[in-house]
């Protein structure tokens, strides 16, 4: 079953003061041919970390901490959070938001989608390079500033505003704007009658709706669709219904951040993680007095876990 995290337990800085050590991790399949030309299969293009703890000796109560968090999590059966020592932290120029749409990515990194739902990203670059590689943040440590076109985003329920969930976190954006549907017409393009205008929808923007009836409205509902000309209060949208059964019923259209605006954020976060092994072995180093004694862990691993 999916690893539950518990948000309230995480490796003291004890800990980690004490020594760490760590790597990251892709899966590739490297072949070479006879010739020397090789080739690569990226199995899993995403990087997960591993911390590998009590790599130097420490004092017994540093040791018992990690004992603790074997107890507690019940050997590696729930998750914690690890504050990585060196890559905690998001500043806007290198924090992003992902929109989701029906559950996957949608959209430009960083920019909004006409969407409601976005994950937290953490953008990596090369020197020299426009390259850009990004890494989902499902574990924040306190409340994330979201930023959308440069200005500050409320927390909160008004429109506009946006929640963050707990853990796994995502952003969830209030609609600025919301109208009901008097009309559509189906068709290789859609139109659709509101209520009254929505300000600030241009085309090439987004629109979302949800709410229609029929055995095709899962073409509309819950998604936003690409705006190809707006006249007053019709808009026309790129998806092709023609011979659909779709009915408006009682739908509504939404405003959400849009195509041209930025969606950045800033923050620190933890990494979620477990322990790789069912045993936890350690080594007396140092003996004599409790003061003085030494511990070592041969071999206490901890692997990040994915979440969705």
């Amino acid at each position: 079953m999916t690893i539950v995290v518990y948000e309230d337990v995480i490796v003291p800085n004890s800990v980690i003061l004490a020594g760490v050590s760590g790597r990251q991790m892709r899966q590739n399949i490297r072949t070479q041919n006879q010739g020397g030309y090789a080739s690569v299969n990226a199995v899993r293009d995403v990087t997960l970390r591993e911390y590998q703890l009590g790599i130097a000796p420490m004092k017994v109560d540093a040791w018992q901490a990690i004992e603790g968090l074997y107890e507690i999590t019940d050997a590696g059966a729930f998750g914690m959070l690890l504050e990585d020592p060196k890559d905690s932290s998001v500043t806007t120029a290198q924090g992003a938001l992902q929109g989701y749409m029906a559950g996957v990515e949608s959209g430009t990194l960083g920019f909004g989608n006409g969407t409601p739902n976005y994950g937290i990203r953490k953008v990596y670059t090369a020197a020299g390079s426009s390259r850009k590689s990004a890494r989902a943040v499902t574990r924040l440590k306190g409340t994330a500033s979201l930023l959308r076109g440069g200005s500050p985003v409320t927390i909160g329920v008004s429109a506009g505003n946006a929640a963050i969930s707990a853990g796994p976190s995502y952003v969830t954006f209030v609609a600025d704007t919301t109208r009901s549907l008097t009309g559509m017409t189906l068709g290789a393009t859609t139109t659709v009658t509101l209520a009254t205008s929505i300000p600030g929808l241009v085309v090439g923007g987004k629109l979302w709706l949800q709410g229609m009836a029929g055995a095709d409205a899962a073409l509309l509902n819950n998604l936003s669709h690409t705006i190809t000309n707006i006249a007053s209060n019709v808009y026309t949208l790129s998806v092709n219904t023609a011979g659909k059964t779709i009915t408006s019923g009682p739908a509504a259209a939404h405003k959400y951040p849009q195509p041209d605006e930025a969606l950045t954020w800033s923050g620190s976060y933890y990494i979620p993680v477990q322990f790789r092994d069912d045993n936890l072995d350690w080594e007396l180093v140092t003996g004599g007095s409790r003061d003085a004694r030494m511990v070592t862990g041969p071999s206490v691993y901890l692997d990040e876990i994915r979440e969705a």
